[in-house]
């Protein structure tokens, strides 16, 4: 399923999403990849205002989210419209051209 942070019902999705509390990827390589990604994805913003693609893992299910990324932090992401989420439920960043 693909989210559109632009959609107001795809918005209240997200807002009902459970995360977990423990990270979603196992090992400190993939953590290092993601945050690398993250960061690129705000200076890109900040440049061109570049989407990425984010896939989003909760308690009960995987999701793909379509946003800007305007802040990455250790452990929350400001995304487009003012949503914040935590790293550790973002299992990949995707660049798409």
């Amino acid at each position: 399923m693909m989210l559109n942070i632009h959609s107001r019902y795809d918005l209240d999705t997200i807002a009902r999403m459970v995360f977990k509390t423990q990270d979603v990827l196992n090992s400190e390589k993939e953590r290092i990849r993601r945050s690398a990604s993250l960061l690129k994805a705000a200076v890109l913003d900040s440049l061109n205002k570049v989407e990425v693609i984010l896939t989003l893992e909760d308690k009960e299910t995987q999701m793909k989210l379509r946003s800007r990324i305007i802040a990455a932090g250790n452990n929350r992401v400001m995304l487009d419209k003012g949503v914040s989420i935590p790293v550790q439920c973002i299992v990949n960043v995707e660049f798409p051209n």
